[in-house]
């Protein structure tokens, strides 16, 4: 099992440490990248544990009350970093959005309309299979389960980052 970052918003949450929170949020479902390994080192080491979203998950299963006064203690103590990084996640989306090239400005609500489509013209397809009992086609779509989950799981990992950030960002009015 391998977790992201996204994993650990309501251990934060719960912990009372909302930079970091806000920040778990912000990298969503990556697993890597240099706030997530940041995040995640900074935690770990506090902890005791080894820098995985896995471990610190378990530790947090194990002692919750250990857990939470470490994570506090990685929130204060490093607050100022904190805050410098999510905004810098947030600058990268306040460019896109003033950038020249089109496709720069609109490849997210884009994504958003495509990835609808596609789950759509899918849920259609299952539909109609299901109603004619296409007992042939139903084994179709069940044979490439896996891949369609990792297609719409991404798919979805994406557009929930980006819908989460656009809803963020109008209610403390940051953009237009």
């Amino acid at each position: 099992m391998s977790l992201t970052l996204a994993a650990l918003v309501p251990i934060l949450a719960a912990a009372g440490a909302p930079l970091l929170k806000r920040l778990a949020e912000s990298v969503g479902g990556r697993t890597g990248g240099a706030v997530a390994d940041v995040v995640i080192d900074s935690l770990a080491r506090e902890i005791g544990t080894k820098p995985t979203v896995d471990a610190i998950a378990t530790a947090y299963d194990k002692d919750p009350a250990r857990t939470v006064e470490a994570i506090g203690r990685v929130e204060v103590e490093r607050r100022e970093d904190w805050a410098v990084m999510l905004a810098e996640v947030n600058q990268t989306m306040r460019a896109e959005q003033t950038a020249p090239g089109l496709l720069t400005r609109i490849w997210r609500p884009l994504f958003g309309i495509l990835y609808g489509v596609a789950f759509l013209a899918l849920a259609l397809a299952v539909t109609r299979a299901v109603w004619n009992s296409d007992v042939q086609a139903i084994n179709a779509v069940a044979s490439v389960s896996g891949l369609l989950i990792a297609f719409y799981g991404t798919g979805a990992g994406v557009l929930g980052v980006y819908a989460w950030g656009r809803t963020r960002e109008k209610i403390e009015g940051a953009t237009r």
